[in-house]
């Protein structure tokens, strides 16, 4: 029985140790270069919302339409906040002209130290709502945080939205990122830098790619890591969600 035991067991040994290296040979080659899809999207988009509680005035784009920076993208009608404004303005200026009249009582010994603190305190209290109004005056107007496309607008003029509901979904225009999934063994030669060329299906046109951004955690099932690059090729014609098999360069090339 020792005997028999002795004979198999550096069998089975041997053919472990070969399914091992079989395993490891096979992670290591580069068997899928070409054929990884890739899907484009923007570096920044945005949902644009408001608390304000009041009627849309006017949205001047319409789905589709390109903007740029600093375009307005939706107004609304926010006449109350600029009467709160005005009457907090008019409040301010009383408290300012009671503080100059405490003041000048005070070089006269006609008035104490506590009545020119108080109205000092009341003129600053005043401030800050003629200021809290304003910032929100400012919130009547949003303008466009960068060049892009209206990606949705489910909002329409007139409406008053409620705030947990986007007016409109706004994506960046001139700058594309493309996210593909990797084996993990490519960490072995992948950089940042890099770049790889993307087939974009819905345009037909294949694109440099510069890799700006390798994923921090491997998936364990899938044994795989996002890479992010940005397109550096002229993209035109080339939107969010437009996908494409990938190629790569092998470690070396």
């Amino acid at each position: 029985m020792k005997c028999m035991m002795g004979s198999i067991l550096p069998v089975l040994f041997l053919a472990t140790g070969s399914a091992l290296a079989a395993g490891n040979e096979a992670a290591n080659q580069d068997s899928s270069l070409e054929g990884l899809r890739g899907i484009v999207r923007a570096a920044d988009e945005a949902s644009i919302s408001s608390d304000l509680g009041y009627p849309i005035a006017t949205l001047p784009f319409k789905e589709g339409d390109n903007f740029k920076k600093g375009d307005v993208l939706a107004t609304f009608e926010c006449g109350d906040i600029q009467a709160q404004l005005k009457s907090a303005e008019a409040a301010l200026d009383a408290a300012q002209i009671a503080v100059a009249n405490d003041e000048r009582l005070a070089r006269s010994n006609a008035a104490g130290k506590f009545e020119v603190e108080m109205s000092r305190a009341k003129a600053n209290q005043a401030a800050g709502e003629a200021d809290a109004y304003r910032s929100k005056l400012g919130r009547c107007t949003i303008t466009a945080p960068f060049d892009g496309r209206i990606g949705a607008m489910p909002s329409h003029a007139h409406e008053t939205p409620e705030p947990s509901r986007p007016i409109m979904h706004i994506v960046a225009s001139n700058d594309l990122l493309v996210d593909v999934l990797v084996p993990s063994v490519w960490l072995r030669w992948l950089r940042d830098g890099e770049e790889f060329a993307l087939n974009v299906d819905e345009t037909g046109t294949t694109l440099p790619v510069e890799i700006i951004r390798v994923g921090a955690t491997v998936d364990p099932v899938s044994q795989t890591v996002k890479v992010t690059g940005r397109l550096s090729g002229e993209a035109t014609g080339v939107l969010p969600g437009m996908s494409g098999p990938t190629m790569f360069k092998s470690q070396g090339e």
